[in-house]
């Protein structure tokens, strides 16, 4: 059976919005997704729309899920994360976060992550499973990772393709900007 790992930045008190966790000890896969997987794929889009096309191809975008549980506080996600290391995480490899971008909301919410549409199923049945036995009132859902980037651009996740037409090109500098910042990359021309 698998262990799941919190950041030691929770115990010590000094958790800032987000909190990751995962099976491997080190949180080694966390660090090495931010720069092997997500920092490549953000710089893709990046180039994409520096370069004016009309269709973006979303690459690992596309195979990337989140899986969202909502909860009430940080004290009701740890105890989530217990639970479910305890019945459900068997041997999975995991890797997430929880808490929240904006600490002024009153919920917080945990992110599992999975690197393909299998992964994203296992997972969400496993998570559906683990909130009705703690409690039917923590919601799960899902959506494709990065949605939050795409979504002005391209529209609704549900209906993306592998290559998925440019639906707002007004969007497209508000999304370069959006990334820019995302990347600390100051120059505006970059």
């Amino acid at each position: 059976m698998g262990r799941l790992y919190i950041h030691k930045r929770y115990f010590a008190g000094s958790e800032t919005r987000w909190v990751g966790f995962e099976t491997d000890p080190s949180l080694g896969r966390t660090r090495g997704d931010i720069y092997g997987r997500c920092v490549p794929c953000i710089t893709n889009l990046y180039d994409q729309l520096k370069e004016g096309r009309e269709e973006i191809a979303l690459g690992t975008a596309y195979q990337c899920w989140k899986v969202v549980v909502i909860a009430p506080g940080m004290d009701e996600c740890t105890r989530f994360l217990d639970e479910f290391e305890r019945g459900f995480l068997g041997d999975m490899r995991i890797k997430g976060r929880f808490g929240s971008g904006d600490p002024a909301k009153a919920t917080r919410v945990i992110v599992f992550n999975a690197e393909s549409e299998d992964e994203k199923d296992r997972l969400f049945a496993s998570l559906c499973a683990c909130a009705s036995k703690i409690d039917p009132l923590f919601p799960v859902s899902f959506h494709r990772g990065c949605a939050e980037l795409h979504h002005d651009l391209l529209g609704d996740w549900r209906e993306w393709k592998e290559v998925q037409a440019v639906k707002d090109p007004r969007m497209r500098a508000v999304v370069l900007d959006r990334i820019r910042k995302m990347l600390f990359w100051e120059k505006k021309g970059a």
